[in-house]
């Protein structure tokens, strides 16, 4: 009885997949309400339904504007605030809708034949620039009806292109053509250019070959800003119209480089770096209302915070929450953001404080403790940080330990609410059960500058593996964890360290592996990301790779396996599962695979997300007694 009553004051497993969540929150232009996306679980279609919200900025008058079941995103005001346009599927595809906020229903600004992908008000709020693939031609269609579409590997990619839409009419212009991709854009203030990111193609890997360029809106004329290999992105005018700035990860074409913040003038020179002391990625950029300064939203350690990086020099935060903030928009001083922290679920807030209530079910829950722990790596002595988070009602003694890995390598767990990956490995709901949870950052780690996020290098297995064994030894020689109750789970790069694992410890019961890289030539051979592993392994050493996959490195184990795995993931194939769950087999381990419909790299669905959960718990609670 009193177990049944603590589980329904905690975290569920249902609660982590239908927890609503806020997102893109938008200023009006004077100041007085905010747009922002609120996304809700239905779990009777097994979707999550988003829809426009506006709220005044001081908390009041909180109401939803868009009811469709669809999903409505990225609202944007128009330049004199009388209306939003926003993103709806509810066509069938991605398409720009209108709405005026005087009354009446919104309305579709025009019928294009293949999805949107972003857009932005003109200046004057007289047109709409959008960005959209080029459809297929009408050869291609026929031949395609009639079965005759055999396609030659590297041809036919359908670019992104960037078209303009009078607000009255509908009227669609398109801007350019070319055997390119706008990945990105940026109005000037005078509606007469657009600057934009350009890329060869519409790839992962062409994230990394990016360029800025500007365009003119009347002709069609683009004229290169910014070019050098690798990743210059992101490109924002100032209000001002004198500065344009981008992220850069300067001149490296690599996924491990951080990116740093750049401003150049619109008439060229040398672009220059702005921020410098913060040395890490940022998730987001924007302008400050009087273009003196850059705001950079983006990680430092396991927070998540807003900058203000002045144009003539220094660093400083603006934002101070407790947790991870998202999405921060400035409007004249003032900032609203999401928000969360390892006790409060997500919610809208301004200037620190919170103005909806969509979480408020999940305040006051009896949570277990999350600490912050940091601990050294016995070989070289790096210093590596983590969370662990105890058994809910924990008085002490020794308890069963959960290590779960993160992805990327370059993600991280941070101090929110929902967490890294919470709706597959529900942190809360393990330690409902009587589990300590513990999520390490290894070497590789982003969020921490860019020499941790290399040190890494040529090795994803055996400095990392260190790191995360010499925490858990950590917290079992804190009295806290049993060293004969132990237990593994990680997604990704989290699936292959817990794959390694395999080979390289006995002192687990069970172990749950997420859509893991096993084998890095195959790997490479088939992933969306071929630039991924020459990046962190300096090309293909495929002495060292070998030395490195997982698949080559198993033994008999009596540990229980859980291999779970997308059906449609491009990023981690299949293959990758299927073969790590065959060499189980065949070496006569107790292994259980289960393969996700529809499912890319990560789970979408609700009720599949809720089934990832669901079984893991089970594993453990089965074995890790």
């Amino acid at each position: 009885m009193i177990l049944s009553l603590l589980l329904a004051a905690t975290l569920s497993i249902q609660d982590y997949a239908t927890m609503p969540t806020l997102s893109a929150p938008q200023w009006s232009p004077d100041g007085k309400r905010i747009a922002y996306v609120l996304t809700k679980a239905d779990l009777t279609r097994s979707v999550y339904d988003s829809d426009v919200w506006v709220i005044d900025a001081d908390g009041a008058n909180d109401r939803r504007l868009t009811f469709s079941n669809t999903s409505d995103t990225r609202p944007h005001w128009s330049p004199d605030g009388k209306r939003l346009a926003f993103l709806s599927d509810r066509g069938g595809k991605n398409a720009v809708y209108v709405m005026d906020l005087g009354g009446g229903e919104a309305r579709q600004l025009s019928s294009e034949p293949t999805a949107v992908r972003d857009f932005e008000w003109a200046p004057d709020g007289k047109s709409i620039a959008f960005t959209r693939p080029d459809e297929p031609a009408a050869e291609e269609e026929k031949r395609a009806k009639e079965r005759d579409d055999a396609r030659v590997v590297g041809e036919g990619t359908k670019h992104f292109h960037l078209y303009v839409a009078n607000i009255e009419s509908g009227e669609v212009r398109r801007v350019t053509r070319g055997d390119f991709s706008i990945l990105g854009f940026s109005w000037s203030p005078d509606g007469t250019t657009v600057a934009v990111d350009r890329a060869p193609g519409t790839g992962l890997d062409d994230l990394y070959r990016t360029d800025v360029h500007l365009v003119s809106v009347s002709s069609g004329e683009t004229r290169p800003l910014v070019v050098q290999p690798g990743w210059d992105r992101h490109a924002q005018f100032s209000p001002d119209g004198k500065w344009i700035a981008f992220t850069s990860n300067r001149g490296n074409a690599n996924w491990i480089v951080d990116q740093r913040v750049y401003v150049v003038s619109p008439a060229g020179g040398t672009p220059r770096e702005v921020g410098a002391s913060y040395g890490r990625s940022p998730e987001g950029i924007s302008w400050s209302h009087d273009s003196s300064a850059v705001l950079i939203e983006g990680p430092i350690g396991m927070s998540t915070q807003l900058y203000r990086a002045p144009l003539d020099g220094g660093f400083t935060d603006i934002t101070r929450h407790d947790g991870v903030v998202a999405d921060a928009t400035e409007h004249r001083n003032r900032v609203a953001y999401v928000a969360q922290s390892l006790t409060a679920p997500p919610e809208l807030y301004v200037d620190g404080k919170a103005i909806t209530n969509h979480n408020a079910a999940f305040r006051g829950r009896e949570l277990g403790e999350t600490r912050v722990l940091r601990w050294k790596n016995p070989k070289d002595g790096l210093e590596i940080e983590g969370l662990l988070t105890l058994p809910a009602g924990y008085k002490g003694g020794s308890v069963p330990l959960l290590t779960f890995v993160h992805g990327g390598p370059a993600s991280r767990f941070d101090r929110g609410f929902l967490g890294y990956l919470g709706t597959l490995y529900t942190p809360q709901a393990l330690a409902a059960r009587g589990y300590a949870v513990l999520r390490p950052n290894p070497r590789g780690t982003g969020g921490y500058g860019e020499a941790f996020r290399q040190a890494n290098l040529k090795d994803w297995a055996e400095m990392p593996w260190r790191d995360i064994e010499a925490g858990i030894d950590h917290v079992i020689a804190a009295g806290i964890a049993d060293p004969a109750r132990l237990g593994l789970m990680g997604w990704s790069y989290g699936g292959y360290v817990a794959t390694w694992a395999l080979g390289h410890s006995d002192r687990f019961r069970a172990i749950s592996i997420g859509a893991p890289v096993v084998d890095f030539v195959s790997f490479h051979g088939t992933t969306d990301i071929r630039d991924f592993i020459p990046s962190y392994y300096a090309g293909m050493p495929l002495e060292l790779l070998r030395a490195q996959s997982p698949l080559l490195q198993l033994k008999k184990t009596k540990t229980k396996v859980l291999i779970q795995h997308g059906e449609a993931d491009d990023r981690v194939p299949l293959s990758q599962g299927t073969m790590l769950y065959r060499a189980l087999d065949e070496l006569g381990a107790d292994v259980q695979m289960v393969v996700y419909p529809r499912t890319p790299h990560i789970p979408r669905e609700p009720k599949l997300r809720m089934d990832v959960a669901r079984r893991n718990m089970e594993l453990f609670l089965e074995t890790v007694k």
